[in-house]
C-alpha cells in the first residue's frame, strides 16, 4: 500500500503538459453515466500514434490452444509494495476464463511477473528481457514510469493496465484501464471534468471552490497536479496552493505543509485539500490536517480495505476511477469479488488488486472480440478500429479507442470512508476536451 496512484503516477519520468488555466464550455460541466461522455472536440487518427506498425512476429506467443500473457509491474519500491497486488488480480479474472474453456478455444498461460523495483533503469531492463526471453503476445503493464516503451515498441507489444505513466499514452499499443493517465510534456490535448465535478458536489453549501494540491517531489505526481488542477479548474475551483515537497524517501515532518496550507487562502485554510501522495505520507497529512483543526475534504485517490481503521484516514474521500471493491451490489463489482476469492483467495480487494483485475478483463474482451484468427496485427486492429469500446456497467467506466490513448476516462466517484466503513455513489462520467 506505498503508493497512491491514481488520478496521476507516483513516480517515473513523465513531464508536465503545461500550467496554463483552463476554461470549459459551461455546457459540458455536468455529471453523467458511466458510458456515453461526451468527447466533444477531441478525436484522434490511429496512424498518427507512435508504435503503429505491424508486427515483426504477428503469431509471437500464440499456439492454436494457448496464448501466452507476460507480466511488468512494480512489485515493489525504496518504500515498500508499489503495486504487488496486480498480478493477483489479474491471475483471477485469467483463471476465469480459462475455466470456462479459455477465450476462443484457447488457454491463457499467465507467465511470472517481472518486478522493476520501481526504479527506471530497471524497467528498461525487465522491459528488454519480457520481450527477448519471454515473448508473450501480450503483457499486463503497472508500473511507476514508463521506461519500457521502446522495447514494447519495437517489438509491437499490446500490453494492459492502469495508465499512470507516460507510456501508455500517445501509442497504439497501451491500453489504460482508465485511458491515458499522464501525458508526457507538450503531448496533452485534453482535460477530464468528471472528477472535480464530482468533489465539487460533496461541498456543503456555499463553500467556496478553493483547492490546495500536494505532491510527491517527483516528475509524474508534479503533471499529475498540473492535471488535477486542470481539472479542478473546469469546475470553478482556484488552486490557492499548488506544490510537491513530498520527498520520494517518504515524508519526516508534515507540520510545515500542513501550516502552509492552512493559511493558504488569504489566511484561511482551503476547501480541499488534494494528494497525490504515497500511503504513509498521505496518513501523516491526514492526521496533521485534523490535529490543525481542519474542517474541509481532504481527498486523495487512495482506497483500500485495509485502512478502514485507520484514524488518522476517518473521515476522508478517495476519487476513485472505477467502482470500489465494497460496492458488491453492481453485478461486475460482485463477479470480480467472486473470482479474486476463488482464484487469488486472501488477496484484499485493494485498488491495486482490482487494477490487475480490469485490466486482465479488458485483455480477454479484446481477444474475445478479435475472434479466433488470431494474431498481434489482428488484435490491435480490433483494439484500435473506429469505435472499439471497452465498459463493464456500474464498475468500470467507459473507454473509447483510439482516442483514450492520448486522454482519460472522465469518469469518478468520490468514496468516503466513515466509522471504519467505505461507501460511495454510482460512477459519474464529465467529458474530455481540448485545452484551451
Amino acid at each position: 500500500m506505498a503508493c497512491a496512484v491514481g488520478i496521476a503516477g507516483c513516480g517515473g519520468n513523465g513531464d508536465g503538459g503545461g500550467s496554463a488555466p483552463v476554461t470549459v464550455n459551461p455546457s459540458l460541466s455536468k455529471l453523467g453515466p458511466d458510458h456515453g461522455w461526451d468527447q466533444t472536440n477531441v478525436t484522434v487518427d490511429p496512424a498518427s500514434l507512435d508504435c503503429n506498425t505491424k508486427a515483426p512476429d504477428p503469431n509471437r506467443g500464440v499456439t492454436p490452444t494457448s496464448v501466452k500473457i507476460g507480466g511488468l509491474v512494480s512489485l515493489t519500491s525504496p518504500a515498500g509494495a508499489a503495486f504487488g497486488d496486480v498480478p493477483a488480480g489479474a491471475k483471477a479474472r485469467f483463471a476465469r476464463a480459462n475455466a470456462q474453456g479459455g477465450v476462443n478455444g484457447r488457454q491463457i498461460d499467465f507467465l511470472d511477473t517481472r518486478d522493476d523495483g520501481s526504479d527506471a533503469a530497471r524497467t528498461a531492463d525487465q522491459a528488454r528481457a519480457l520481450v527477448e526471453k519471454d515473448q508473450p503476445f501480450a503483457s499486463i503493464v503497472t508500473t511507476t514510469g514508463g521506461n519500457y516503451i521502446d522495447s514494447f515498441c519495437s517489438e509491437v507489444m499490446p500490453f494492459f493496465g492502469w495508465g499512470t505513466n507516460p507510456g501508455f499514452c500517445g501509442n497504439a499499443i497501451g491500453f489504460g484501464i482508465t485511458g491515458c493517465q499522464a501525458p508526457t510534456s507538450g503531448s496533452q490535448r485534453s482535460v477530464d471534468t468528471g472528477g472535480a465535478l464530482t468533489v465539487a458536489n460533496a461541498l456543503p453549501a456555499g463553500a467556496s471552490k478553493t483547492l490546495a494540491l500536494i505532491g510527491l517531489d517527483n516528475d509524474s505526481a508534479r503533471q499529475g497536479i498540473i492535471t488535477v488542477r486542470q481539472g479542478f479548474e473546469t469546475a470553478g475551483f482556484k488552486a490557492v496552493y499548488e506544490k510537491t515537497p513530498i520527498p520520494v524517501s517518504g515524508l519526516t515532518d508534515p507540520t510545515p505543509i500542513v501550516s502552509a496550507v492552512m493559511q493558504a487562502d488569504a489566511g484561511k485554510p482551503p476547501a480541499v485539500v488534494f494528494f497525490v501522495a504515497q500511503f504513509g505520507d498521505a496518513t501523516k497529512l491526514s492526521g496533521a490536517l485534523k490535529a490543525a483543526g481542519y474542517k474541509g475534504l481532504v481527498v486523495s485517490p487512495i482506497y483500500d480495505p485495509r485502512v478502514s481503521g485507520i484514524p488518522e484516514l476517518d473521515g476522508t474521500y478517495a476519487l476513485l476511477q472505477w467502482q470500489g471493491g465494497f460496492n458488491t451490489d453492481v453485478p461486475g463489482v460482485a463477479q470480480m469479488a467472486t473470482d479474486i476469492e476463488k482464484y487469488s483467495s486472501g488477496t484484499a480487494l485493494s485498488l491495486t488488486a482490482m487494477a490487475g483485475y480490469w485490466a486482465a478483463d479488458m485483455l480477454v474482451t479484446a481477444l474475445q472480440k478479435t475472434g479466433k484468427d488470431l494474431t498481434v496485427d489482428s488484435f490491435l486492429k480490433t483494439l484500435n478500429g473506429a469505435s472499439y469500446t471497452n465498459y463493464v456497467a456500474g464498475a468500470l467506466p467507459e473507454t473509447r479507442w483510439p482516442v483514450n490513448h492520448l486522454a482519460p476516462a472522465p469518469c469518478e466517484t468520490l468514496a468516503h470512508l466513515t466509522n471504519g466503513k467505505w461507501a460511495a455513489p454510482p460512477l459519474q462520467c464529465g467529458a474530455i476536451t481540448k485545452v484551451s
